[in-house]
């Protein structure tokens, strides 16, 4: 079985437009796709009733730098402040990329006992198809594991 590689780094942001102005003019990234994300394979991810966030993904020209960034949108202007939580502000999760999502879930299943739910993100958002799951290392950190159709990811 081949070793994941990289592929975003999530962040929660209570102010989007700042963010964005920092990663791009910033830093050079552009963005690659802007949406609202809601359903309920979104309030599955986010283990909440209702949740949906806008999500701005960011690139380098060339790519190899992929960003990812989250504003839910919080009713109460509240965010979680609990480790782990999707929903929390900051680095939320490192995500890799694995070519046989279910091989190394049932590997992490049998070796770590790691019960993982496996989503798949509507094709109108990634238009290649996107089968992801997330996890926690023995630390608490979030990990979330992904696996793209045909030709990659590719945004709507």
């Amino acid at each position: 079985m081949a070793a994941p590689v990289f592929d975003h780094v999530n962040i929660v942001t209570r102010d989007l437009g700042r963010s964005l102005d920092f990663y791009t003019r910033g830093l050079g990234l552009v963005a690659v796709m802007d949406r609202m994300l809601e359903g309920r394979w979104f309030e599955r991810l986010a283990g909440a009733d209702g949740a949906c966030a806008r999500c701005v993904i960011l690139d380098a020209p060339g790519g190899g730098c992929r960003i990812e960034l989250l504003a839910f949108d919080a009713a109460d202007g509240e965010h979680s402040s609990a480790v782990g939580d999707p929903t929390t502000l900051g680095l939320r999760h490192l995500a890799l990329r694995v070519a046989d999502l279910d091989a190394r879930l049932a590997t992490l299943r049998t070796a770590f006992g790691i019960d993982a739910q496996v989503v798949e993100v509507p094709r109108d958002i990634v238009k290649s198809g996107k089968r992801m799951a997330y996890l926690h290392d023995p630390d608490g950190v979030l990990v979330e594991l992904c696996e793209y159709g045909e030709g990659g990811p590719v945004f709507c």
